[in-house]
């Protein structure tokens, strides 16, 4: 009980100091313009689907959602499920940092996301989670199309029965170039976040097809706001 106390707080502690420090970073050291706020359904049970160009897309995007109400409803800050490779195992302080920032790591191509799809579904209809269906970032981060399509996020969008957020974001690949190891300053990023998509509208009896409509339906949003924060970015 102490313990899980303990850790509570420090994830809060972390997860705040974190997003004072981004904020500062995306709006201060850089420009963010963040187009269609209203559309934020303030809930539980979120999935929010965005494209995936740089290794910070997340904290940009939880950012521009849910910063700063998240601060007085911890619960809104969206868990992540980034590659276990990446992230998680590489040296003590990182693999604690991620535990404490609301990560599951994934070990794609394991069939890890299945075994823990229990858990992802409890995570994310007890708050939200961000999900990049590209299954990784994109080659061509300048193109404003997304790349290939994976269903896995849909899937569990379906079994939770919530909303889906879409959500894209351009620009910050000239913060953080493929390559780059440091971050560059005074750039201009465009996140435009789209209306929610009920699931439960879009569901019918056959399972298959609820979750190919869903997903189509996903990706077409996910296309338009992408498309909005291309154009957003030549202004």
């Amino acid at each position: 009980m102490i313990y899980s106390k303990f850790r509570a707080v420090a994830s809060y502690v972390i997860l705040f100091l974190t997003g004072v420090v981004f904020w500062c970073f995306c709006h201060i050291l850089n420009r963010t313009i963040i187009i269609g706020k209203k559309n934020i359904p303030w809930q539980k049970n979120c999935l929010i689907v965005a494209n995936h160009l740089t290794v910070i897309d997340s904290w940009f995007l939880a950012l521009a959602i849910y910063w700063p109400k998240a601060m007085i409803r911890p619960s809104l800050i969206p868990w992540h499920l980034p590659e276990e490779g990446n992230f998680m195992k590489k040296n003590w302080f990182l693999t604690l940092l991620c535990d404490l920032s609301k990560c599951i790591p994934i070990n794609r191509g394991s069939g890890d996301f299945i075994e823990k799809f229990d858990l992802l579904i409890d995570k994310l209809q007890d708050g939200s989670m961000m999900i990049f269906p590209e299954g990784g970032r994109s080659r061509q981060p300048k193109s404003g199309k997304l790349n290939t399509w994976r269903r896995g996020a849909i899937v569990l969008a379906y079994h939770a029965q919530g909303i889906v957020l879409p959500v894209a974001i351009r620009g910050v690949e000239d913060i953080l170039p493929i390559g780059s190891r440091f971050p560059k300053l005074f750039k201009r990023v465009v996140i435009v976040i789209g209306q929610p998509i009920k699931i439960k509208d879009l569901s019918n009896e056959s399972r298959s097809e609820s979750i190919k409509l869903i997903s189509e339906q996903v990706r077409i949003k996910l296309q338009e706001v992408l498309s909005q924060a291309s154009e957003g970015l030549k202004k």
